[in-house]
C-alpha cells in the first residue's frame, strides 16, 4: 500500500484541524509563559518559576520507551490516549487552583502538570509524526505543515487574547487564582477534540517487528542512529534548539524589569505576539521547505532564536516585547526538527530515530533553571547573552548536514 493523493489531502486537513484546537488552548498546553507567570504570582523566585518548563522538557524521554513498547499497529491509538490523558491532567490543575490550598501545593501541582504533560505531549507528537510519515508524501507533508502553521497560530492569537482578557479580570467575579483555573478549564474540550480527530488519520500498514529486550533495543537504536551522521548532527542541533527555547519563560519574567509591570499583566499579550508572528513564519518556513528542503527551515528557526533571545539587549521599553515574536517563529523548529529526522529515516525506523532525537529535550531541561539562576545572580541580560550563543551553536551544527 502506498500513500495516495487523497490520503495526502485528508491527513493534511486533520493535522491542520487538530492544531487549530491545540493552539486555541495554547496558554495552558504550551508549558512556559503562563505557568511561569502563575508560579511567580504565587510568590516563587525566578528559578522556581522556571521549574514547570524544566519539568515539561525533562519528561520528554517518553517517546524512546513508547517506541520500544508500542507496535506499529497501535501507533495511532497512542495519539488518542495521550490526548485523553492530557485533558485529565488539565482537570487536575484546574481543581487544585479552585480549592483553598496553600501556595506550595498549587505550585507543586503546576510543576507536576508540566512534568506529566511533557510525557503525554511528547508521546502525542512522536506518533502524530509517525502517522504523517505513514500517511503523507514529502511534498504533501511540506504543504500540510505550511497550511497548519499558517492558520493554526491565528487560533493561538485568539486563545492568547482571550487569556489576556481573563487574566486582566475582564470577567467579573473571577479573581486570582480562579482566572488561571478558567484557562485550564476551557482548554479541556479542545484537547478532547484533538483525541477524536487523531483517530481519523489514514495510514499505510507497517509490519510489526519482534519485541527485543529493552537494552538490546536501546543499544541497536543508538548504533543505527549513530551510523547516520546527519542524524547525529541534527540531535545536537536539536539539543541546542531546546536549550534556546527554554529562554522564553525567562524573557517573560523580564517584563517586570523592562516595563515595571507584573509579568501576569502581559502574559496574554506576549502569547498573542508570539503566535501572531508564528502564523506569518509558518507560511514562509513552509515555502522554504517546499523549495529548499526541510533542512533549510530547521536552520531558519535556529537563526530566528539567536536574534530573538538577544533582542532585549538592544530594544528599550515596549519594543522589547517583539522578542516574543521571534521566539514564536523559532518555536516552529519543534515541528521541523522531528519531521526532518523522520524524512531521514525509513517508515519502520522513524519512531525509534525520532524518539531518540526527542531525548535532546530532557538533556536540555537544565536550561530554564540555569537561565533563572544566571538571572538571579548576574541579571537577566547575562542570561540573554547565554541563550543567544546556544542558538548560534545549534545553527553551526545543523549547517554541517549535507544530506537532505
Amino acid at each position: 500500500m502506498t500513500v495516495t493523493p487523497e490520503m495526502d489531502r485528508r491527513n493534511g486537513l486533520i493535522l491542520m484541524t487538530t492544531y487549530l484546537l491545540i493552539y486555541l488552548s495554547a496558554p495552558v498546553i504550551y508549558v512556559g509563559v503562563v505557568q511561569a507567570a502563575l508560579v511567580d504570582k504565587l510568590g516563587a523566585s525566578a528559578m522556581i518559576s522556571n521549574l514547570p518548563s524544566a519539568a515539561f522538557q525533562f519528561a520528554q524521554f517518553a517517546p524512546l520507551l513508547l517506541a520500544w513498547i508500542v507496535p506499529h499497529r497501535l501507533e495511532q491509538p497512542v495519539v488518542v490516549w495521550a490526548n485523553l490523558t492530557t485533558a485529565s491532567l488539565m482537570s487536575v490543575v484546574c481543581v487544585a487552583l479552585v480549592l483553598p490550598l496553600p501556595p506550595s501545593v498549587r505550585i507543586g501541582s503546576v510543576v507536576l502538570h508540566g512534568l506529566f504533560q511533557g510525557f503525554t505531549g511528547s508521546a502525542s507528537q512522536i506518533f502524530t509524526i509517525q502517522c504523517l510519515r505513514r500517511g503523507t508524501t514529502e511534498q504533501g507533508l511540506a504543504r500540510a505543515l505550511r497550511l497548519t502553521f499558517t492558520l493554526g497560530p491565528i487560533a493561538a492569537v485568539a486563545g492568547s487574547l482571550g487569556a489576556q482578557y481573563i487574566l486582566r479580570h475582564g470577567i467579573r467575579g473571577v479573581p486570582f487564582p480562579y482566572d488561571f483555573a478558567l484557562l485550564y478549564c476551557v482548554g479541556i474540550p479542545s484537547v478532547l477534540g484533538v483525541a477524536w480527530l487523531s483517530s481519523r488519520y489514514q495510514i499505510i500498514d507497517v509490519p510489526d517487528e519482534p519485541r527485543r529486550g529493552f537494552f538490546k533495543y536501546l543499544r541497536e537504536t543508538v548504533r543505527d542512529f549513530s551510523a547516520v551522521p546527519a542524524l547525529v548532527l541534527l540531535w545536537f542541533g536539536y539539543a541546542a534548539w531546546n536549550a534556546a527555547l527554554s529562554g522564553t519563560s525567562n524573557l517573560s519574567l523580564y517584563t517586570r524589569e523592562a516595563l515595571g509591570r507584573d509579568p501576569k499583566d502581559f502574559s496574554g499579550i506576549i502569547n498573542a505576539i508570539r503566535f501572531g508572528t508564528k502564523a506569518v513564519a509558518g507560511w514562509f518556513l513552509g515555502m522554504l521547505a517546499l523549495k529548499k528542503g526541510m533542512r533549510a527551515s530547521v536552520l531558519a528557526t535556529l537563526a530566528i532564536f539567536a536574534v530573538g533571545i538577544a533582542w532585549p539587549l538592544i530594544a528599550p521599553g515596549y519594543s522589547y516585547l517583539a522578542c516574543f515574536g521571534f521566539m514564536g517563529a523559532g518555536e516552529l523548529g519543534g515541528t521541523y526538527f522531528p519531521n526532518y529526522a523522520a524524512l531521514l529515516s525509513s517508515p519502520a525506523n522513524a519512531p525509534r530515530f525520532v524518539s531518540l532525537l526527542t531525548l535532546a529535550a530532557p538533556v536540555a531541561s537544565f536550561a530554564p533553571v540555569l537561565y533563572g539562576a544566571v538571572s538571579d545572580r548576574f541579571g537577566f541580560r547575562s542570561s540573554f547573552v547565554l541563550g543567544s550563543l546556544v542558538a548560534i551553536v545549534g545553527l553551526v551544527l545543523v549547517s554541517r548536514i549535507r544530506k537532505d
